[in-house]
């Protein structure tokens, strides 16, 4: 079932089936460089991943989704709202995508479209990226997609991040 459109892209509740496609993303380095300690998820993390966020739909009503780009059907990437570990009633907005899509704007479509979501369907009042200041192109993606910059900090593990909200 899909949980929205946009003009290129389906984006969907993450499926059981969709462990090989999630983790071919979430093991790659080069796609995880960035995201939380820059470490690839095992093959075990990233199917209780899809557990989690399974739960999520039921208990919240969102959680991290497939990214499926509709001519071919495939599976390109996730986006999705979650609760920030840690950080009581912060709700933020996670994406990534497999290399071979990089460059074809499906990240800026798919977050406008998720946070519009978050925002308008949800309700929910304040949606936040957490960005390594390094990590250009995910930068240019929350400002194209309307966030603000904030502030940046240093986080509990010495990583350092850029907040921009909405």
């Amino acid at each position: 079932m899909n949980i929205f459109e946009t003009e290129r892209l389906a984006v969907r509740h993450l499926e059981t089936e969709d462990l090989d496609a999630f983790y071919a993303i979430c093991g790659n380095a080069e796609v995880v460089r960035y995201m939380e300690d820059g470490k690839p998820l095992s093959r075990e993390l990233t199917q209780k991943w899809i557990e989690v966020s399974q739960n999520n739909y039921r208990t919240k009503g969102y959680g991290c989704s497939a990214v499926i780009e509709k001519a071919a059907g495939d599976f390109i990437g996730f986006c999705g709202l979650v609760h920030t570990p840690g950080v009581e009633g912060q709700i933020e907005v996670i994406y990534a995508f497999k290399p071979s899509v990089w460059g074809r704007g499906y990240a800026t479509e798919v977050v406008r479209a998720m946070l519009d979501y978050g925002r308008h369907t949800l309700n929910l009042p304040r949606i936040v990226a957490t960005i390594h200041p390094d990590n250009i192109a995910s930068i240019h993606v929350a400002e194209k997609a309307g966030m603000i910059y904030e502030k940046d900090e240093v986080d509990d593990a010495g990583i350092p991040t850029r907040f921009y909200a909405i």
